[in-house]
């Protein structure tokens, strides 16, 4: 899907283009409409999405006021005929070209098989399992997204396979759910084809969900600093993994990583840099064989992103990043956060990975990099005036030998890109 901030500046270069004689105006017209047509905003096909749920709430609200009344056979029959009825109209709207409608009609008719569900276990009683619940409604939208290339039960199928998933995992007290991959590689199949990004973060998302669920119920049995550091892990295989595919090109479902992965390395690296202001939380924390798995799969991923990238400028400098931020997990092991000299060096390698997140982002023009290293930066900055590192004097002197290097690094890249920006013929002897 194309980005507003994308067709703005697409707009203004066009313009720019045209009147700098680089471009005709019939070629920028032609731009225009093929950009126009490539994953337009859809209207009419959002409105009859919402009208239809509407409809569904409708019939759902009516139901529920004469349900008691209703016998068991003609529920079961209204429920029947309701997700016949919503596919059947699926299909015409499909025969008849609105992809939309057709859509929007059986993503309704997976919703109302979900209700159906859980009516027929309150008629008759049954015992309350509700993931078996969420692995029947998982089945449903697979098999509507499968049959009738919805995206809408492919996104219920997403949902209620994580549903599935971590009920399962709360009732064995956080056991591996090796079983999630029966039903997720079929979707995962299934939306890597499909043209929605909402189908491909949601992809991205579910196999984050199960990621999280890895290490355990750290949630019942209390929570460890050592998840920082297989998050970070998790986070920097996502970037790698999303950078290779924005690298690559024609990946859109891998480059969903690169969101959210940068989204978890922020936050990751930014709460391992509290824990070296708080005497109880400069703690090592506990490794276990999840952080061994996750750093290998991430140094694998950050290798393969900055020796196979195509545009170097911006994989070597996003690697750069990713392994600092890696490294910070591995002072808190060492035992050296609990002192001052362990502190500078946490909070050193949280700022150097912003500073190349930055880099990364403004020589390869990806914007995602740059507004996350910044907001990394800032968030390190409030940070560290939130408490200080050792004294104020010595926080003082940290500011300033670090503002320091950074304007020298800023006055040799001035020189540097000045140098390279200049003429051929000038440049030579």
């Amino acid at each position: 899907m194309l980005t507003g901030s994308y067709r703005k500046r697409l707009e203004a270069d066009l313009t720019r283009w045209v009147g700098e004689g680089l471009l005709t105006a019939e070629s920028a017209g032609a731009i225009r409409r093929s950009v126009a047509a490539e994953g337009g905003f859809r209207l009419p096909a959002l409105l009859g999405l919402f009208g239809g749920l509407l409809i569904a709430a409708s019939i759902a609200a009516f139901v529920a006021a004469n349900w008691e009344a209703m016998p068991r056979l003609v529920k079961l029959a209204m429920i029947l005929v309701g997700v016949v009825g919503a596919l059947a109209i699926a299909a015409r709207l499909e025969r008849r070209g609105s992809a939309g409608g057709a859509d929007a009609a059986a993503t309704c008719a997976v919703l109302i098989f979900a209700a159906g569900i859980a009516l027929i276990g309150q008629m008759y009683h049954l015992p309350a399992d509700w993931p078996a619940g969420a692995l029947m409604v998982a089945l449903g939208g697979l098999a509507v997204a499968a049959l009738m290339g919805s995206n809408g039960a492919l996104v219920v199928a997403f949902v209620a396979l994580c549903a599935w998933s971590g009920g399962r995992w709360q009732e064995s007290q956080g056991t591996l759910q090796g079983s999630f991959f029966l039903l997720y590689l079929p979707a995962l199949w299934l939306a890597w084809g499909r043209p929605n990004r909402l189908v491909h973060h949601l992809a991205v998302l579910s196999l984050a969900f199960w990621l999280v669920m890895v290490p355990g119920d750290w949630i019942g049995r209390g929570f460890d600093y050592g998840l920082l550091a297989y998050g970070l892990a998790i986070s920097a295989a996502f970037v790698a993994l999303g950078a290779m595919a924005l690298d690559r090109g024609g990946l859109a479902l891998l480059g969903c990583c690169l969101p959210w992965g940068l989204f978890g390395f922020v936050l990751m690296l930014d709460s391992e840099l509290i824990r070296i202001l708080d005497l109880h939380g400069s703690r090592a924390g506990r490794a276990f064989w999840a952080n061994y798995a996750a750093y290998a799969a991430a140094l694998a991923a950050i290798a393969a992103c900055a020796g196979f990238a195509r545009d170097r400028r911006f994989a070597w400098p996003l690697a750069l990043a990713l392994v600092l931020g890696l490294v910070v997990p591995l002072v808190f092991w060492s035992g050296l956060a609990t002192g001052l000299p362990g502190k500078v060096v946490v909070a050193s390698l949280v700022l150097g990975s912003a500073i190349a997140l930055v880099v990364a982002g403004v020589t390869g023009g990806v914007r995602r990099l740059t507004l996350a290293g910044s907001g990394m930066f800032g968030l390190a900055i409030l940070i560290l005036l939130w408490q200080t590192i050792g004294t104020l004097l010595d926080q003082s002197l940290f500011f300033l030998v670090a503002g320091g290097v950074l304007l020298g690094l800023a006055s040799g890249a001035r020189r540097l890109f000045a140098r390279l920006a200049r003429p051929a013929a000038e440049a030579a002897p």
